[in-house]
């Protein structure tokens, strides 16, 4: 998820920007691997708390104010409920398939999203996207399939969720995108992460399962690398511009590799490296493309 960043000032430090988008990289793989260990014993829903929760704290914090009232001001009442639904959609989806794949594979599926962001770009904001980048989308999706390898033998339906994750995602991205020149950083986390908050929150007792010392550990974790990683990416962004960062972004397949390997034991087998390397070299073409293009492909 990236939203916004307010520019209060210049983007004049890209190497500190680099290291703070490094950060949230390995924040975001370590939110996955204690996500992928706690939903074990304890419900999904119970798990998406405690990410939306450290979400909102970071709100708190970027807002510099305790004032949700303040926070939640906004010209675009709808776009904002809509992206809260996208958001909400797109981690439980996120959730359902991680236990059916390993980390690094789950990792490289969502390293679709550019690809899919440029796609509904072009479908909803009417963004202009030559056939070069629809072709670089579509070999992506081609990567994505090889991981997943849907119908064939020993893979597991639930290996298709992270599409859904990806779709709802990019969804997201495009309608904060839309909002991105009325609306504050701290504005949006909150939105997207204060209706999660409420509604899960009311309904705990239906699904509440009383963590013991390991499972509050872990979603104390969880809360806290998920604000951490996008406290991070926020001031990353307002350090150095989005088509710097934006290579590094594929880091993320190494850390979760490396982390899988430690972790679970499990490291991807040719396939899924096959399709992690194609997806990668079509994000690295499209963000080619947006640097050369100019307007048109």
């Amino acid at each position: 998820m990236t939203d916004r960043v307010s520019q209060a000032g210049p983007q004049g430090a890209p190497l500190a920007g680099i290291g703070l988008y490094m950060v949230a990289l390995t924040g975001v793989v370590g939110t996955n691997t204690m996500g992928k260990i706690t939903i074990v014993d304890i419900p999904i829903w119970q798990v998406v708390l405690a990410q939306m929760a450290g979400l909102m704290i970071a709100a708190f914090v970027f807002g510099r104010t305790l004032r949700l009232d303040h926070l939640l001001q906004t010209s675009h009442p709808r776009i904002q409920v809509a992206r809260t639904l996208c958001q909400f959609g797109a981690i439980v989806c996120f959730y359902h398939g991680l236990p059916h794949l390993r980390l690094a594979d789950i990792t490289g599926i969502m390293l679709l999203l550019p690809l899919a962001i440029t796609a509904l770009a072009a479908l909803m904001l009417d963004e202009k996207v030559g056939w070069r980048r629809w072709a670089a989308c579509v070999t992506g999706l081609v990567g994505a399939l090889l991981i997943a390898r849907p119908g064939m033998t020993g893979a597991h339906p639930g290996a298709l969720w992270p599409f859904a994750t990806v779709v709802l995602f990019a969804m997201y991205t495009v309608l904060t995108r839309k909002i991105s020149a009325d609306e504050s950083a701290p504005n949006q986390i909150a939105w997207a992460a204060l209706a999660t908050v409420t509604v899960l929150g009311v309904a705990s007792p239906t699904y509440w399962v009383a963590p013991g010392t390991t499972g509050w550990i872990g979603l104390g974790a969880i809360a806290l690398m998920s604000g951490i990683a996008n406290s991070a990416r926020i001031k990353a962004l307002a350090l150095a511009p989005a088509s710097l960062l934006a290579p590094f972004g594929y880091t993320q397949i190494v850390t979760a590799t490396l982390v899988g390997l430690i972790v679970f034991d499990d490291l991807p087998d040719a396939f899924s490296v096959a399709g992690m390397a194609i997806i990668v070299l079509s994000g690295l073409y499209v963000w080619h493309r947006e640097r050369v293009r100019g307007t048109t492909t």
